[in-house]
């Protein structure tokens, strides 16, 4: 089964999700780092312990984010042999604050999540294009 792994790139955070059979995403991690230098480092672990077959990195249509996205699709390519997808999304941050009130979970259990979800929220779409 196809591992994939999100990227929830910004300014500040990064959510990450994964899908270990291809099919469903969950939020994994949130990893704080405002240098683009920074942040293949922190994602290593990421990449090397469940090993992914796939790495989604949410790319804005416009913005400081889509430079910022396309860099690190260079400094993945580096270390990382599978393929790197950019995908086209700009409301999931949003509709990860909405999904979580929701289901009534605390402005600071939202805050703390909202990263992850956010990815999560775009692995889910990414998932659902391929079929």
């Amino acid at each position: 089964m196809p591992i994939i792994l999100c990227l929830d790139l910004g300014v500040a955070h990064t959510g990450l999700a994964i899908s270990h059979e291809g099919i469903l995403a969950e939020p994994l991690s949130t990893i704080f780092a405002t240098s683009l230098s920074k942040l293949p480092g922190r994602l290593l672990p990421f990449i090397a312990k469940p090993h992914p077959e796939t790495i989604v990195i949410r790319i804005p249509q416009s913005g400081p984010l889509v430079e910022k996205a396309q860099s690190l699709q260079k400094e993945l390519e580096k270390v990382f042999a599978g393929e790197i997808v950019l995908f086209p999304e700009d409301y999931s941050s949003q509709s990860a604050r909405t999904v979580m009130k929701k289901v009534g979970k605390t402005l600071v259990k939202r805050q703390a999540e909202e990263h992850q979800t956010a990815a999560a929220l775009i692995l889910q779409e990414y998932l659902d294009s391929l079929t």
